[in-house]
């Protein structure tokens, strides 16, 4: 996957963004964890919500947040990153979970909305809405599916480690977590999953209090510790 200088990326948000800075990472946040939440209702792996979740950032790089539904757009990156790593699910049941998960969340902001229920014509409309995207999608990333995650390198960079079953496994499981919550950011645009992954390991590393030592880009470091100061 070709990757951006970050200076390109905040360049790219800048010149097409038509919302405020707060408002458009409050908006991207939230399709980012309709994605998450939206895979956990479908069964799918933590590589297909990660997947996702770079689509998006890929799409949004390149097209103002507030001139598309990003949550249909969400729908898509799901619904294409489950075909692409072969966990396909039905365009049906995708839009049929989405209509609940949205729901839900607009009623738990206005308690008093009277949701209809899902008709055939609007299953239709969400269906064509969900294909428009993701159409829309696989020409802005060039029909280009394949991201690399970090966690494949994660695996490979612990496992040998001499240490006991119990510290690799809290490491493993810690860096597999802040590997999940660096996806909230556009850090797989701009870095290498080697890269982003030994960042995951010093954090978990550090977090546990081992003393091991981990090479590590700092700056990459430092984005997904920020994640957890404006948390």
């Amino acid at each position: 996957m070709e990757l951006f200088k970050s200076d390109e990326v905040l360049k790219s948000e800048d010149e097409k963004n038509s919302l405020t800075s707060e408002k458009e990472t409050q908006k991207k946040l939230e399709a980012l964890l309709f994605i998450r939440d939206l895979a956990i209702q479908l069964g799918l792996s933590q590589s297909c919500v990660a997947t996702a979740q770079v689509y998006f950032h890929k799409f949004a790089v390149t097209n103002s947040i507030g001139k598309f539904d990003s949550l249909h757009l969400a729908g898509a990156c799901i619904f294409l990153a489950a075909k692409a790593l072969e966990q396909p699910k039905h365009l049906e049941n995708v839009c049929r979970r989405f209509y609940v998960l949205r729901s839900t969340i607009q009623t738990s902001l206005n308690p008093r909305l009277q949701v209809p229920p899902l008709s055939d014509s609007m299953l239709r409309r969400l269906a064509k809405n969900i294909e428009f995207y993701e159409f829309w999608l696989l020409n802005e990333i060039g029909f280009n599916f394949e991201i690399p995650l970090p966690y494949p390198y994660i695996h490979n960079f612990i496992f040998p480690l001499n240490i006991s079953p119990q510290t690799r496994k809290n490491v493993l499981r810690y860096a597999c977590n802040f590997a999940n919550d660096c996806f909230r950011t556009t850090l797989a645009l701009q870095k290498s999953a080697e890269n982003i992954a030994e960042a995951c390991i010093f954090l978990a590393v550090k977090f546990l209090q081992l003393e091991m030592p981990v090479p590590a880009d700092q700056d990459t470091v430092a984005i997904i510790r920020d994640l957890y100061r404006h948390s």
